[in-house]
């Protein structure tokens, strides 16, 4: 097992303050994957915001509905480097900015750690193994983010991603229509990596999607196989099923 001084490498030993003003905010790629932030720029500068106005932090909290994170809570995780055990820790993932919050206790008196974004750690958090991977995302951008291997064959490998996006609110344009809050909301995406290609794609969840990324030979069989079983392609298992079956041919 690495030692003690590995470890201590390997975690930023930075706190979570977000102390800086504003206008020291990662914007560009290079800040935002030095931040482990793989998600909107703007939104770094949302939660650096609400950070720093502390007098103004409950009324902002009571307009916006939902959490950055997965789940408020620090659950117990398992740490690897190089997939070696580091120990046990109590985790919690923003899942908008791509950053894993880490802790020794459960204690709300113990400031919680930022995770250094390194590609040769992964962390096992609820139901997942989360990894810094670089992946193409659906614009055709390239980031930086965690993503979990589901699916782990020669000729396609699945991953999923989970996340959070933020949706701005509107003021109410008069005494009779109700404003909208602005809300973080979850979602999830799919990606894959095809067998001799250096890189990881945002996979389409749908059937013409996935028959886009079949080669030629099998693109008929995989065709026939769709049509004869009802598939949700936004379901995970059910996707997990079809690149089954896509790697056995």
């Amino acid at each position: 097992m690495k030692n003690l001084t590995l470890i201590l490498l390997v975690f930023s030993i930075m706190k979570f303050s977000y102390s800086q003003n504003l206008s020291g905010a990662p914007t560009g790629e290079a800040g935002l994957f030095d931040n482990a932030a793989g998600g909107n720029p703007m939104m770094n500068l949302v939660m650096m915001d609400l950070r720093n106005q502390p007098s103004s932090t409950a009324n902002i909290k009571e307009e916006i509905m939902g959490s950055p994170y997965l789940t408020d809570k620090f659950i117990k995780s398992q740490v690897f480097y190089e997939d070696e055990l580091q120990g046990t820790y109590f985790v919690r993932y923003n899942a908008m900015n791509s950053i894993i919050e880490i802790k020794d206790t459960n204690l709300e008196e113990e400031i919680a750690k930022k995770l250094y974004p390194d590609k040769n750690i992964s962390v096992k958090y609820l139901n997942k193994t989360l990894r810094f991977i670089t992946y193409i995302n659906k614009k055709k951008e390239t980031k930086n983010g965690y993503l979990s291997l589901i699916l782990d064959k020669e000729r396609f490998k699945l991953y999923h991603r989970l996340a959070v996006k933020y949706a701005e609110g509107k003021a109410a344009a008069n005494s009779m229509v109700n404003a909208i809050p602005s809300r973080f909301a979850q979602f999830e995406e799919f990606y894959y990596k095809k067998q001799d290609i250096e890189r990881i794609d945002y996979l389409p969840t749908s059937k013409n999607g996935i028959l886009r990324i079949i080669d030629k030979d099998k693109k008929e069989q995989v065709k026939t196989y769709l049509k004869e079983n009802s598939f949700n392609y936004s379901n995970e298992e059910d996707l997990i099923t079809i690149f089954e079956y896509i790697n056995s041919l």
